[in-house]
């Protein structure tokens, strides 16, 4: 896989790789098999990316959100979800009740990024944008 970013959208490789190598961890407090397949398929050295302390930010915020969404979504079944600046995060997955509607909203060239690593799915939009944008 071929990936071209920007600076600001390199910023998704951080908590990527650290999605990724918590995975592969005995002891794994979150599961995000996609983030192993586009690390993989990447083919780079997350050493970088995963510093201590951004991995305990991203797994316990990833532990937070999820769980959080998991509520909403136990309360309202039908929801439809907005994920802003979504970039390589398949937080979908991981909450989905079979019935929610879900909306990927990050900046252009990430957008395309993220749809060399994630297939088009059923209640699932990726939106090319930026949320500062009134259109």
């Amino acid at each position: 896989m071929e990936l071209q970013l920007g600076d600001v959208q390199t910023t998704a490789l951080i908590p990527l790789a650290v999605k990724a190598n918590e995975t592969l961890r005995k002891n794994a407090r979150i599961s995000d098999p996609k983030a192993v397949e586009i690390i993989k398929a990447l083919n780079i050295d997350t050493e970088q990316y995963d510093k201590f302390m951004s991995h305990e930010g991203v797994i316990a915020r990833t532990i937070m959100l999820d769980r959080q969404l998991k509520e909403i979504i136990k309360k309202t079944p039908d929801a439809v979800i907005v994920n802003v600046g979504a970039g390589f995060d398949d937080r979908f997955s991981r909450v989905d009740n079979g019935r929610i509607v879900w909306f990927d909203l990050d900046l252009p060239d990430s957008i395309v990024a993220r749809r060399k690593a994630f297939e088009d799915r059923d209640r699932v939009t990726m939106i090319a944008g930026s949320a500062l944008e009134d259109d």
